[in-house]
């Protein structure tokens, strides 16, 4: 078996609290000083079911709560620790990283494992029911204690509510610790994300379920070359674990806009395709049309001058190469000799974002691969291309049916490969920035399936509350997590009830919103009343 490390370890201050007996145990280590962070003393008023009267509290409460959750989703017979700490993290006032995470260690041949892979510890224990470091955290997360403050991100700031309901511009502070911690059970690999280099010479086992898109094999059996532009690829990074794809039905709406070539038929079909942050959001009613190849008396046809065949251009979709200029250049070039659209083909792999902000340019704008590029231009006289929305596959798959994964084209560390595209829709936990429409406390979406396609054993019993089971299952195909919630909800009603009527009360007030969501029966609500009014 081989160890490596990951991180630097600190000193530790347990949180109270433990998880029921046939979960995972998660444990929350508070390294904040005294007075900051997780010991921040302001006051705060309760807020959305966190009874915390403190903001230190407020954030202890909801770490709490996340681990509840995460340790009622999971099986395996092991204590998973978690490093808790608030610091400084890179801001400015409209942007800035909100919190990191990652496992502290990673093994390798170990009883259980693919041969030659490497793990993130807390997978490794759960599958070994081996503590292999002692009482040493498995997890580091660090939340931005920046946050809200002049000078980072200063319109918003934290929601410490259980609810999911956090006020426009505020932050749920429960999405991001869950979001933080599952990176750190296995949502991320440890391949070199700008020279595709293995890490010590082993694929993650994060890379054993990557597809590329350009070569169509494994991430973990290609070369560090391939590897890298393969973490390039919007779009062309792929999930191809069975639990991953199967549940994708489940969770993703269908609807998937296509760009087509019509003709010539010998190059007919569906391509893969590219967006600008600039331009107007493509459409079926504004994309479609014959190819022209845009000239400027340049050697390659980049538009990087006015255009030297208007006349042939005006009414039909550019097609330039990637190069030489800015994108906004080449579109305003394509956009005054009357294009109606612009294709961009790469000069160097595959499709690409492209950035830029020009409020003149108000045509469509779109890249594919430096092959699908050559492609065109060969086929150019006849070319003629639309879009069309595909209403059999799934927002955020590939042609093929797989969960697309976030492969910028400019490779932005700490967010490329380790996440969901942000393709998917519905948004997903795991996609690279936070959005308001997450509730972690009830939904996590695909990431229990790509959870299990790594190894972690998914609780789909029935919630218990002591040794009382109350008829609602702890997690259901397609993410949602409604048995999780009621146990981490009534080891909160439990921290906080001064007797035992008090917390049956919380529980009946719970399981009655739950009720009231269409989320459990009338019988469930019953029961989880009966086995509250047990607990002992």
């Amino acid at each position: 078996m081989n160890k490596s490390s990951l991180a630097c370890l600190l000193g530790a201050i347990l949180l109270a609290g433990s998880a029921p007996a046939w979960a995972v145990d998660v444990e929350i280590l508070n390294v904040d000083p005294p007075g900051a962070g997780l010991n921040d003393p302001t006051p705060a008023s309760p807020v959305g079911g966190n009874p915390g009267l403190t903001v230190g509290e407020q954030r202890q409460a909801a770490y709490r709560f996340a681990a509840d959750l995460w340790g009622s989703v999971l099986e395996g017979d092991a204590t998973v620790r978690v490093n808790a700490s608030f610091a400084p993290l890179p801001c400015a006032p409209t942007t800035g990283v909100l919190a990191s995470a990652g496992p502290t260690f990673i093994f390798s041949d170990f009883p259980g494992a693919i041969p030659d892979t490497w793990y993130h510890v807390a997978l490794a224990k759960a599958i070994t029911g081996d503590d292999l470091i002692g009482t040493d955290p498995d997890i580091v997360t660090t939340f931005n204690a920046s946050a809200g403050q002049p000078g980072c991100l200063e319109a918003s700031g934290w929601y410490y509510g259980f609810d999911g309901n956090a006020p426009p511009g505020q932050f749920n502070f429960l999405n991001v610790v869950m979001h933080e911690i599952g990176h750190g059970l296995g949502f991320s690999g440890f391949e070199n994300v700008t020279t595709g280099t293995l890490f010590f010479g082993l694929p993650s086992i994060y890379a054993t379920f990557s597809r590329d898109g350009i070569t169509g094999l494994l991430i973990r059996d290609i070369t560090n070359a391939e590897r890298a532009a393969a973490f390039r690829n919007d779009g062309g990074l792929v999930w191809v674990g069975d639990s991953v794809t199967t549940e994708s039905e489940l969770v993703l709406d269908t609807g998937v806009p296509e760009f087509r070539v019509l003709t010539p038929a010998a190059i007919a079909g569906p391509y893969a395709f590219g967006t600008a942050a600039f331009g107007p959001a493509i459409g079926t009613d504004n994309f479609s049309g014959d190819v022209v190849t845009a000239l400027s008396g340049e050697v390659l046809p980049t538009a990087c001058e006015p255009l030297t065949n208007a006349a042939d251009v005006a009414g039909n979709i550019a097609l330039v190469v990637r190069g030489a200029c800015t994108f906004t250049i080449k579109a305003l070039n394509a956009q005054n000799a009357g294009a109606t659209g612009v294709i961009v083909a790469n000069n160097s792999g595959g499709t690409f974002g492209m950035g830029g902000d020009d409020p003149n340019v108000v045509i469509p704008v779109i890249s594919v691969s430096e092959d699908d590029g050559a492609l065109f231009f060969a086929n150019e006289p006849e070319l003629s291309v639309a879009f069309t929305i595909d209403e059999t596959r799934l927002r955020g798959t590939d042609p093929d049916g797989f969960v697309q994964l976030y492969a910028p084209s400019a490779v932005a560390q700490g967010s490329s490969v380790s996440h969901f595209d942000t393709r998917l829709d519905p948004n997903a936990l795991m996609e690279p920035f936070i959005t308001a429409s997450l509730i972690a406390h009830l939904n996590l979406d695909l990431t229990p399936a790509l959870f299990e396609d790594i190894g972690w054993g998914i609780n789909r019993g029935t919630a218990r509350i002591g040794n009382c089971d109350t008829g609602v299952p702890v997690s259901t195909e397609g993410g949602l997590i409604v048995g999780a919630n009621i146990v981490a909800t009534a080891q909160l009603c439990r921290s906080v009830s001064g007797n035992q009527g008090a917390l049956v009360n919380c529980m009946v007030d719970h399981a009655k919103a739950l009720r009231d969501a269409g989320l459990i029966s009338a019988q469930q609500s019953s029961q989880v009343r009966s086995c509250t009014a047990r607990w002992r």
